[in-house]
């Protein structure tokens, strides 16, 4: 029995973990979605994980850029933002929290391509680290 399962558990997390990320089309601000000559292309992206899928279809990451909310991610779910040259601030946070905490990242656009994933830990807390 315990093999059974432990097979049923290795196939399931399996076909979850092949599943091709996809663009999001939940757009709050298109302003900066729009590549722009010089902006620096980042792309933001929610990894699939088991914790925050109890949310549900209507509570997506926000992804804020500047203090703009620009995108909801939903598991697997990315977006990408052209940001002009210089500083720029990105959080992630529920959209239904009842908190105020987000994870916020200071970063420089330098024209060059960046890429970001986020998720969220089983206690609530929100993370989100560069990758590219």
């Amino acid at each position: 029995m315990k093999r059974i399962f432990l097979g049923l558990v290795i196939v399931i997390l399996t076909g979850c973990s092949l599943k091709p990320y996809e663009a999001t089309g939940i757009i709050y601000d298109s302003s900066l979605l729009n590549d722009k000559t010089g902006a620096t292309k980042v792309r933001v992206h929610r990894v699939q994980q088991l914790s925050g899928s109890g949310l549900g279809e209507n509570c997506p990451l926000v992804l804020k850029v500047d203090e703009k909310e620009v995108a909801g991610l939903k598991q697997n779910q990315y977006v990408d933002v052209y940001l002009p040259k210089g500083e720029h601030k990105i959080s992630v946070r529920f959209k239904c929290a009842l908190t105020e905490w987000r994870k916020s990242l200071s970063i420089i656009a330098d024209g060059h391509y960046q890429e970001y994933q986020t998720e969220t830990g089983a206690a609530g807390q929100y993370r989100m680290w560069q990758v590219k």
